[in-house]
């Protein structure tokens, strides 16, 4: 009897302290009995009594007790079993979210506006003031640039900065206008800008800078382009 309330007190219920008064109560009865030095037929049957209404209580108690141990484990299954369900749900979400960033970074790359083609030509002007084509670099005037902006059906509308950066063999910008700020926060010096307004359809664009001729030497010069703060293309003249 001891020992089965030993074991349902060591499951720590909320039946655990009532348990611990009736085991005292039957450790002082036994206790009692043992002192006995005669037989007293009245004490052994008022402890038959107190014996029978402990079974009573016992058998109450031992239910009681087993019903929470079976509710606690019960929790404690539906518990482990959120957890693992929580665990689960954060794991997908975590996938989610990566797939998301992952998308929204294509859907970024994809919007970006490109150039199909862009070729330089060198101008000379007459003195009519026409300009016509040369190849030499002391008689250009002007250069030329001619540029196709592609279609790009996701990208923002709007209008667009486009720059045009003219470089000579020693890596100096001619003519150059201004600076702008790249998106790593490179500050580039431009030879000319242009505003667009872009509407997702194809657009070409002539960018027309004006050069000293007396500053041009043979040799090659870069022509870059950038929309907003992003390199888009280059391209390459050579002048005699």
């Amino acid at each position: 009897m001891l020992g089965r309330y030993e074991d349902a007190i060591a499951q720590k219920t909320s039946m655990s302290d009532e348990l611990i008064i009736e085991r005292d109560r039957i450790i002082a009865l036994r206790d009692s009995i043992k002192d006995l030095k005669v037989v007293n037929y009245s004490m052994l049957r008022r402890y038959k009594g107190e014996i029978s209404k402990l079974e009573v209580s016992n058998k109450k108690l031992f239910l009681l007790n087993e019903s929470l141990t079976s509710s606690n484990q019960l929790l404690t299954t539906n518990l482990d079993s959120a957890k693992v369900v929580i665990t689960r749900q954060i794991a997908k979400n975590d996938t989610l979210t990566t797939q998301n960033l992952t998308l929204a970074q294509k859907v970024a790359i994809g919007s970006e506006l490109k150039i199909s083609t862009a070729k330089v030509i060198a101008m000379k002007e007459r003195s009519s003031g026409k300009l016509v084509e040369t190849t030499r670099a002391n008689n250009t005037d002007a250069l030329r640039i001619n540029l196709t902006i592609v279609k790009n059906e996701i990208a923002e509308k709007g209008d667009r900065q486009v720059y045009i950066q003219i470089v000579n063999a020693q890596g100096k910008t001619m003519s150059p206008k201004g600076e702008f700020t790249l998106y790593n926060n490179t500050q580039v010096s431009y030879s000319d800008l242009s505003m667009v307004n872009y509407m997702n359809e194809a657009i070409d664009l002539i960018s027309l800078v004006e050069v000293n001729r007396d500053l041009l030497k043979a040799g090659v010069y870069t022509v870059n382009i950038y929309i907003e703060n992003k390199f888009v293309g280059a391209t390459k003249i050579t002048l005699k």
